[in-house]
């Protein structure tokens, strides 16, 4: 299981697509999977992040019907299985500071042992 889930809501995207997902993936914290969720996007965006995928094994594709941002946002967290989520968009150029992220959110995160069952 990856320590975090970054989604990537994809429709319209094919010209960008590419260096938004370099940029993810040129993160100094590796410990991630990247999700695009392909949202029925008529101009070839499906096969790009397919391609991108091939290229890289923490990509995973998530293909369905247009239903806009909100359902391809959670289509994305229905398949996340990172202990954190991240949505970096289609059009973004990410820094590298995911592990600065991960380490914020670690600091104020309640742990399974703390929680009363």
């Amino acid at each position: 299981m990856p320590t975090i889930s970054i989604i990537t809501t994809v429709y319209d995207a094919k010209d960008y697509l590419p260096l938004t997902v370099n940029s993810i993936l040129a993160q100094t914290f590796t410990d991630f999977e990247l999700i695009l969720v392909e949202d029925g996007s008529p101009n070839g965006c499906g096969e790009v992040c397919d391609e991108l995928a091939r290229a890289d094994g923490r990509i995973r594709v998530v293909h369905k019907p247009n239903g806009g941002p909100a359902s391809a946002a959670n289509a994305g967290l229905d398949a996340a299985t990172g202990r954190y989520i991240s949505y970096v968009d289609s059009d973004d150029l990410l820094e590298p500071e995911v592990e600065k992220m991960k380490a914020e959110a670690a600091k104020y995160a309640i742990q399974e042992e703390d929680v009363l069952t």
